[in-house]
């Protein structure tokens, strides 16, 4: 057991590095965020609605998501069961009673199908009175507080289980790759791994169950949730494993070393799996099985690296003499194994961070920046000891002793920073990544502030956001000392007389300063508030500023899916980008071990290798250059462009498109501002594109820009009707 003192130094100091991230992260837990809803956050809605549809971040678990509508006594107004979707996994909706005029709160709860994590929120918005003007009453207070095990407890494990995976797949590899085999060096190490693994692994049941509610949960996280399901896959693995281990310290001889070998083999890749296959790359949506596939890789990439020198260190405890030999063999793992995490390791940071902001702007983000500067002083270490320290320690044979302290001591340095990025990651898993925790329209921000003066009183007035919905008013007066202002009055008048005036007091906050909140900017336009100034002596005062108020939040269809199981999940780059990446990879693989190759095969051996790295380059270069063709450029138009197509074209530019590119295509709509990238303006576009590039572009969306894919919205008919439309508007001389 002592072989194992270092392993638990490694974890400890691991362990703590995760605590720390989500310790100073905050308190979110779950990952099924509010994308967006119908109707839309702080709406202000002429007429009742008579269902709330609500789309979250992730696929929703249905037993335990739901979704309650309730007055401002805290009344549930609200219909029927939540609904759910299954063309739209992350859709959840229920039917409401008819609305009288007033404020109303939407209170949510979802539990997400893939990580099993719960989470609670809500929101508002408002019926207006029949004369347009703002109701009275507010909001309710909501308690979102949810039950369960602290934040920091579920990093710790996630930790402790991240560690004990890559620890048992380094373990086994190591088996394979060491002449003679040191699996019986290795058995109490793997041994230790599976029972941390069964551990965590209730640990995870049991706090799925207490963030339900109670432990009373724990049947319906395991077998009516996806995350349940593969929780039980990973016990049955371990249970295995412990089986296999146990046969193997009992009766020696009842399992061969390959046999055994073959079998840990197996299960480290169920193991690896299940972990997997409820990570962030498996709730993108469209493209989680590509998501899946490249968490597993760079997971797979980290284990076999990190896991295998950790393995290599308790070897060489017992074969010190062949410390030379036992580090060459592994150095070629390495080598080769570095690249693939680089590769997809990319990949899944890309996935998850669709832009740059959400780097800096999240907790995710600023935890993720920790694991690259750990990642980084990883590197250096690996690579002083693979091209400074080891060739030394080879050439002396092992004759400086100090040499050889040096090198053992960067390796468990190398050892404790590998375990490090291990625990960050475990952090990163508790923690909403960019991908889900940003909605996909976000509010605007319009917030004004404008001072009048009117004999001795100066009033200032700050309106924020400014917008349709909910606002906070805050009124600074300056003002005489023997006269000061007592209270304050705002009343609301809207640019349409039709809509009735509204007066509201404010709430003194001492020192000259009042503040409202409310719902009383009821429809977008020019608005003037008055604000009405009642001094403890001599006449009141009256003054005015005008506000020209939007719309903050629209329905919008970002939050859809974009694809299938198979659609690339991510928009930074195309598939020929993701192609040319890899073939890179496989053929700089292929390039770097021809030497190696020619020593254990021959010469024909290392000429495969040169072709194969030669071949991965000019891949690579013919994907990012070469073969790009516009999508749907062969495809025809089956639609004839008459005037009824391009009349329901026009109406669908109109209920669709032009929140976005603006009533006359410019790309100047009220959205344009919150997409990451401009709108196209049709006047410049569309006359060098076919029909058939119009229309993919409509029907797939256009990766790396706020262009959805309305494939699941509008039928084939309608895309065509769109592209008539587009064609008949602007496709013309001086289009406007």
């Amino acid at each position: 057991m002592r072989r194992l003192g270092l392993l638990g130094l490694l974890v400890a100091a691991s362990i703590g590095l995760a605590v720390g991230i989500v310790s100073s992260a905050g308190t979110a837990d779950a990952h099924a965020l509010l994308a967006r809803a119908d109707p839309p956050i702080n709406a202000s809605l002429r007429e009742s609605p008579t269902r709330i549809t609500l789309f979250m971040t992730e696929q929703l678990q249905r037993s335990h998501s739901s979704v309650q509508i309730l007055d401002s006594a805290g009344q549930r107004r609200d219909i029927g069961e939540t609904g759910f979707s299954d063309a739209v996994p992350t859709q959840m909706s229920v039917g409401v009673l008819r609305l009288d005029p007033g404020v109303y709160t939407v209170v949510w709860e979802t539990l997400s199908e893939v990580d099993g994590h719960t989470w609670t929120g809500s929101y508002v918005f408002s019926v207006l009175n029949p004369d347009g003007s703002a109701p009275a009453g507010s909001g309710v207070v909501v308690d979102l507080n949810r039950p369960g095990p602290p934040v920091a407890a579920d990093a710790v494990v996630k930790a402790i289980g991240l560690v004990a995976l890559v620890l048992f797949v380094g373990a086994m590899v190591m088996s394979f790759v060491l002449k003679p085999s040191p699996l019986s060096t290795l058995l109490p190490l793997m041994a230790t791994m599976v029972l941390l693994g069964v551990a965590t692994t209730g640990y995870e049941a049991i706090a799925g169950a207490l963030r339900l509610s109670e432990i009373g949960f724990l049947g319906d996280v395991l077998f009516d949730t996806r995350n349940g399901l593969w929780l039980q896959q990973r016990w049955y693995v371990l249970i295995v494993a412990a089986l296999a281990i146990s046969v193997r310290f009992i009766r020696p001889t009842a399992l061969g070393d390959s046999g055994l070998r073959a079998l840990l083999f197996v299960l480290a890749v169920a193991w690896l799996a299940s972990t997997s296959a409820i990570s962030h790359g498996a709730a993108v949506g469209s493209g989680w099985i590509w998501g899946t596939l490249f968490d597993a890789l760079h997971l797979a990439a980290a284990a076999v690296w990190i896991g295998s020198l950790v393995s290599l260190i308790l070897t060489l405890r017992s074969r010190p003499g062949e410390r030379v030999e036992l580090v060459r063999r592994f150095s070629i793992l390495a080598v080769s194994t570095v690249p693939i995490l680089a590769a997809a390791g990319l990949i899944s940071a890309l996935i998850q961070i669709p832009q740059v902001s959400g780097l800096f702007e999240t907790d995710w983000g600023l935890a993720f920046l920790i694991k690259i500067v750990v990642l980084l002083a990883l590197f250096a270490a690996a690579g002083a000891n693979a091209f400074l320290l080891r060739p030394r320690d080879a050439a002396e044979a092992g004759g400086d002793s100090g040499l050889a302290r040096r090198f053992s001591m960067l390796m468990r340095v190398e050892a404790v920073l590998g375990l490090a990025v291990i625990a960050a990651s475990a952090a990163l898993t508790q923690l909403p990544s960019p991908a889900s925790a940003q909605p996909e329209i976000e509010q605007k921000d319009n917030t004004i502030i404008e001072t009048v003066a009117r004999g001795d009183i100066v009033a200032s007035l700050e309106v924020s956001p400014n917008l349709v919905g909910f606002n906070t008013w805050t009124a600074t007066i300056e003002d005489p000392a023997d006269n000061p202002v007592e209270d304050l009055l705002l009343r609301f008048r809207y640019e349409d007389s039709s809509v009735g005036p509204v007066t509201v007091r404010t709430e003194p906050l001492g020192d000259g300063r009042f503040r409202l909140e409310g719902a009383y900017f009821g429809l977008p336009g020019e608005w003037t508030i008055e604000m009405e100034l009642r001094r403890a002596s001599g006449d009141d005062l009256v003054v005015a500023v005008l506000s020209d108020v939007e719309s903050g939040f629209q329905a919008s269809p970002f939050a859809a899916d974009r694809g299938g199981a198979l659609a690339l999940p991510l928009a930074q780059m195309d598939w020929n980008g993701v192609g040319a990446l890899w073939a890179f990879v496989i053929g700089g693989l292929a390039w770097i071990n021809r030497p190696r190759l020619r020593a254990a095969f021959g010469p024909r051996a290392a000429d495969g290798a040169f072709v194969s790295g030669l071949l991965g380059l000019i891949v690579a270069v013919v994907l990012l250059t070469g073969l790009h063709v516009e999508p749907g450029r062969t495809l025809a138009n089956p639609v004839e462009r008459t005037a009824e197509s391009v009349e329901r074209g026009a109406g669908l530019f109109a209920a669709n498109c032009v929140s976005c590119h603006g009533d006359t295509g410019a790309g100047d709509g009220p959205l344009a501002d919150s997409l990451p990238a401009p709108p196209a303006n049709f006047t410049v576009h569309v006359p060098f594109h076919p029909d058939g590039v119009l229309f993919a572009w409509i029907t797939d969306g256009i990766r790396g820009t706020g262009m959805p894919a309305w494939s699941p919205q509008l039928s084939d008919q309608e895309r065509w009707d769109l592209v008539n439309f587009l064609r008949a508007s602007f496709d013309v001389p001086g289009a406007q």
